[in-house]
């Protein structure tokens, strides 16, 4: 049985901003990270990675469906793999590439839902927050898009 909530022909992506422990450097880092593998070119930018505990005092939730906390995220160009993602301090797009990503979405094909952002600026509402399944911390979510392949 389909769920009523899927629709192939517009798949929307939330794309959070949230920290993230680079283990190497022992340093937090704000990246770019999407709620799924999005449709079209920007796929190619995107990988995942097993996010490390934010605290070591963290504990998973009874509530988690993700044991190895995969989590997609936005790569650098020029993308490189994740094998050494740890000693490049670059590697994932953050908050200072928010504008650029916003461009390439606008040139390559993709929508981003503007009454969405409308209205959570209107309200002063903030979507994101904790998530019961990963170890992420307080994301904040900067939009939600999808890939215009008709």
């Amino acid at each position: 049985m389909t769920s009523p909530f899927e629709n192939t022909a517009s798949k929307s992506i939330v794309m959070y901003v949230e920290p993230y422990l680079n283990s190497y450097y022992k340093y937090y880092q704000n990246i770019v990270t999407l709620s799924g593998m999005p449709e079209g070119p920007l796929a190619e930018m995107v990988t995942t990675i097993s996010a490390p505990k934010l605290s070591p005092f963290q504990e998973a939730s009874p509530f988690n469906n993700n044991p190895h906390n995969c989590t997609y995220v936005l790569l650098r160009y020029p993308k490189s793999t994740c094998g050494g993602s740890q000693k490049r301090a670059d590697i994932f797009m953050g908050t200072d590439d928010i504008p650029s990503i916003f461009g390439y979405l606008r040139t390559h094909g993709y929508s981003i839902d503007n009454e969405l952002t409308k209205m959570m600026n209107k309200s002063r509402v903030e979507i994101g927050g904790v998530s019961e399944t990963r170890f992420s911390g307080d994301r904040k979510m900067i939009c939600m898009f999808y890939y215009n392949n008709h």
